[in-house]
């Protein structure tokens, strides 16, 4: 069997270098530089935005979803400490902290270049009895 393993994201953005000083403000990634493009690492995840100056940005209701790649989610440990860092960065929050389920809250932000962001934060499960 063949094995598929992650390697990219890529990003496309009008403005790539404030996409980039935005994901290193609000979502601490590393930047590193190539030619031609910025590209991004965050944990082990690499996201490379290429700078596209004739990008169109969909201008949807809030809650409305579409077709293709919706968004990307990164996990923290407090989501709490994590919201509040995005509010300081000025993050525009898309959707405020939210139960998932069960063990799992999130909230979503958006950045330069109309990428949706899902910051999650991934708790053991409590089980209750009644």
């Amino acid at each position: 069997m063949i094995e598929f393993k992650w390697d990219h994201l890529q990003l496309c953005s009008r403005d790539a270098e404030a996409t980039a000083a935005w994901f290193a403000r609000c979502l601490n990634a590393e930047i590193v530089r190539r030619p031609g493009r910025v590209d991004l690492r965050i944990g082990n995840i690499n996201l490379f935005i290429t700078p596209l100056a004739e990008a169109e940005t969909r201008a949807l209701p809030h809650g409305t979803r579409m077709q293709g790649i919706d968004h990307f989610g990164v996990t923290v440990g407090d989501l709490d400490a994590a919201f509040a860092h995005l509010v300081s960065c000025e993050a525009e929050i898309v959707e405020p902290i939210y139960q998932v389920r069960a063990g799992v809250r999130a909230c979503f932000v958006r950045s330069p270049g109309d990428i949706l962001v899902e910051i999650l934060e991934r708790k053991p499960a409590e089980m209750t009895f009644a």
